[in-house]
């Protein structure tokens, strides 16, 4: 049961998904339901194929990492809604029943350049990978497995996070580290990239890039999802 509020109904502060007949899905906090109109908080939206990912496959990761707050409040007309359910309780196939349709498969992403690795055979065989996190583009990865043949970096991994400060209000953080308990853990090229799940929240969707030569600045993140970014690089806010 969600919140209780007077005259507000069981969903009321839950989050819930609201799908539609056409492409679009969205999630958020649910304020009301009522015969005209959903009305959600803290909401996010996504169209079917957009970057290459099919309702399902949003859903599912909007249910392991959370969601982008795009709008405060979002209104949706029930002439507009096909389903509504709770997203805790979605299970892996549930948007495709919902929507009453096979999902899109998908136009490949235009971030195909940046490649998601193979997992690596050593260390940390076996270790279950987490889903699509982060991307590293060639240059990247090459740099990491430099760095990570070092001795003092023997056995360890790429740690990616975020923290307070910065020009813009974030900045991003890179360590060489191990596995931490609760940690999501990505596959790298021969090695394994460490998230916590709250920097998780900040870090879906970004590319880090390394950049070498008299010009170059090292490690770069993009983020495509980050309202201000500092011309270093390093630091932004949503």
């Amino acid at each position: 049961m969600g919140t209780f509020h007077k005259d507000r109904g069981e969903l009321h502060g839950m989050t819930v998904v609201v799908d539609t007949p056409g492409p679009m899905v969205y999630v958020g906090r649910c304020d009301t339901v009522d015969d005209t109109e959903v009305v959600l908080h803290d909401a996010d939206e996504h169209e079917d194929g957009r970057g290459g990912r099919s309702k399902r496959d949003y859903l599912e990761r909007a249910k392991k990492l959370g969601i982008w707050s795009r709008h405060a409040r979002l209104r949706i007309a029930m002439t507009d809604v096909s389903s509504i359910q709770l997203l805790a309780q979605l299970a892996s196939e549930a948007p495709r029943a919902a929507a009453g349709q096979r999902p899109a498969s998908g136009a490949p992403s235009p971030r195909a350049e940046t490649q998601r690795a193979a997992a690596p055979e050593a260390p940390g065989a076996g270790k279950e990978a987490s889903a699509d996190l982060v991307s590293l583009t060639p240059a990247a990865r090459a740099e990491v497995k430099r760095l990570l043949a070092q001795a003092d970096h023997a056995g360890k991994g790429l740690r990616l996070r975020v923290a307070g400060g910065g020009c813009s209000g974030l900045v991003y953080k890179l360590d060489f580290d191990e596995e931490r308990p609760g940690d999501l853990v990505v596959a790298g090229e021969g090695f394994w990239i460490y998230v916590d799940r709250k920097s998780a929240i900040y870090l879906r969707d970004v590319i880090l890039d390394h950049q070498s030569g008299l010009e170059g600045r090292g490690f770069v993140f993009k983020n495509p999802n980050a309202a201000n970014t500092c011309g270093c690089g390093e630091s932004f806010s949503l």
